[in-house]
C-alpha cells in the first residue's frame, strides 16, 4: 500500500498540467517583478508602497490595521511601508478626535500629486489587454484567478478577508 501512495505522489509531482500551471505562475511572477523593478528605478517607490498609497487615497484616513487587511500584507510590513511613505512626505499619521490612541494614515497633497503622475502597479499592456476583453472573458479570468488564490492560499484569515472585501466572488 505504501508503494502505491509513493507512485501516486510521484505521478502528481510530474503531472504535465501541474508543471504547465507552475511555469505560467512563474512567468506571471517574473513579469510582475520586472515591472516592479522598473517602477522602483524610475519612480523611487515600490509596488507595495504604491498599492498602499492608492489604498490610503481611496479609503483614507485609514487605520493601520484596516490598511493591513485591505492589502493582504502583515502588520510589520505595512508599518515599514507607511514609515517610508511618511518619510517621503506622501502620507501622514493623524490621531482621531474620538480616541486619541487610535492613529490613522492619510494621504498628503504631495501624495495625491505623486499618484496623479504614478504608473499603474501592473503593466499598461495588461490593462489595455484586459480592457479589450468582453465582460464574460473578464469574469472568466477573475474566476480563474480567484480559484488559484483559493487553491494556493493556506491562511484561512486571508481567504476570509478576500471574501469580505469581494462579496460578489463566486466559488
Amino acid at each position: 500500500m505504501e508503494k502505491l501512495s509513493k507512485e501516486n505522489e510521484l505521478k502528481q509531482m510530474v503531472d504535465p498540467t501541474i508543471i504547465y500551471i507552475t511555469k505560467c505562475l512563474r512567468q506571471i511572477a517574473h513579469e510582475l517583478s520586472k515591472h516592479s523593478k522598473y517602477i522602483q528605478e524610475n519612480y523611487n517607490i515600490t509596488v507595495p508602497q504604491l498599492v498602499c498609497l492608492r489604498e490610503i487615497y481611496e479609503r483614507g484616513p485609514i487605520s493601520l490595521s484596516d490598511l493591513t487587511k485591505s492589502i493582504f500584507l502583515n502588520n510589520s510590513t505595512v508599518t515599514g511601508i507607511v514609515d517610508r511613505l511618511e518619510k517621503q512626505g506622501l502620507v501622514r499619521r493623524t490621531r482621531t478626535s474620538r480616541d486619541r490612541r487610535q492613529i490613522h494614515i492619510e494621504i498628503t497633497d504631495a501624495g495625491t500629486t505623486f499618484l496623479g503622475n504614478a504608473p499603474p502597479p501592473i503593466q499598461q499592456n495588461f490593462i489595455d489587454g484586459l480592457n479589450g476583453l468582453n465582460e464574460e472573458e473578464v469574469k472568466t479570468i477573475l474566476w480563474a484567478i480567484e480559484k488559484l488564490v483559493d487553491l494556493i492560499t493556506t491562511d484561512e484569515a486571508i481567504k476570509t478577508e478576500i471574501s469580505r472585501q469581494y462579496p460578489g466572488r463566486e466559488d
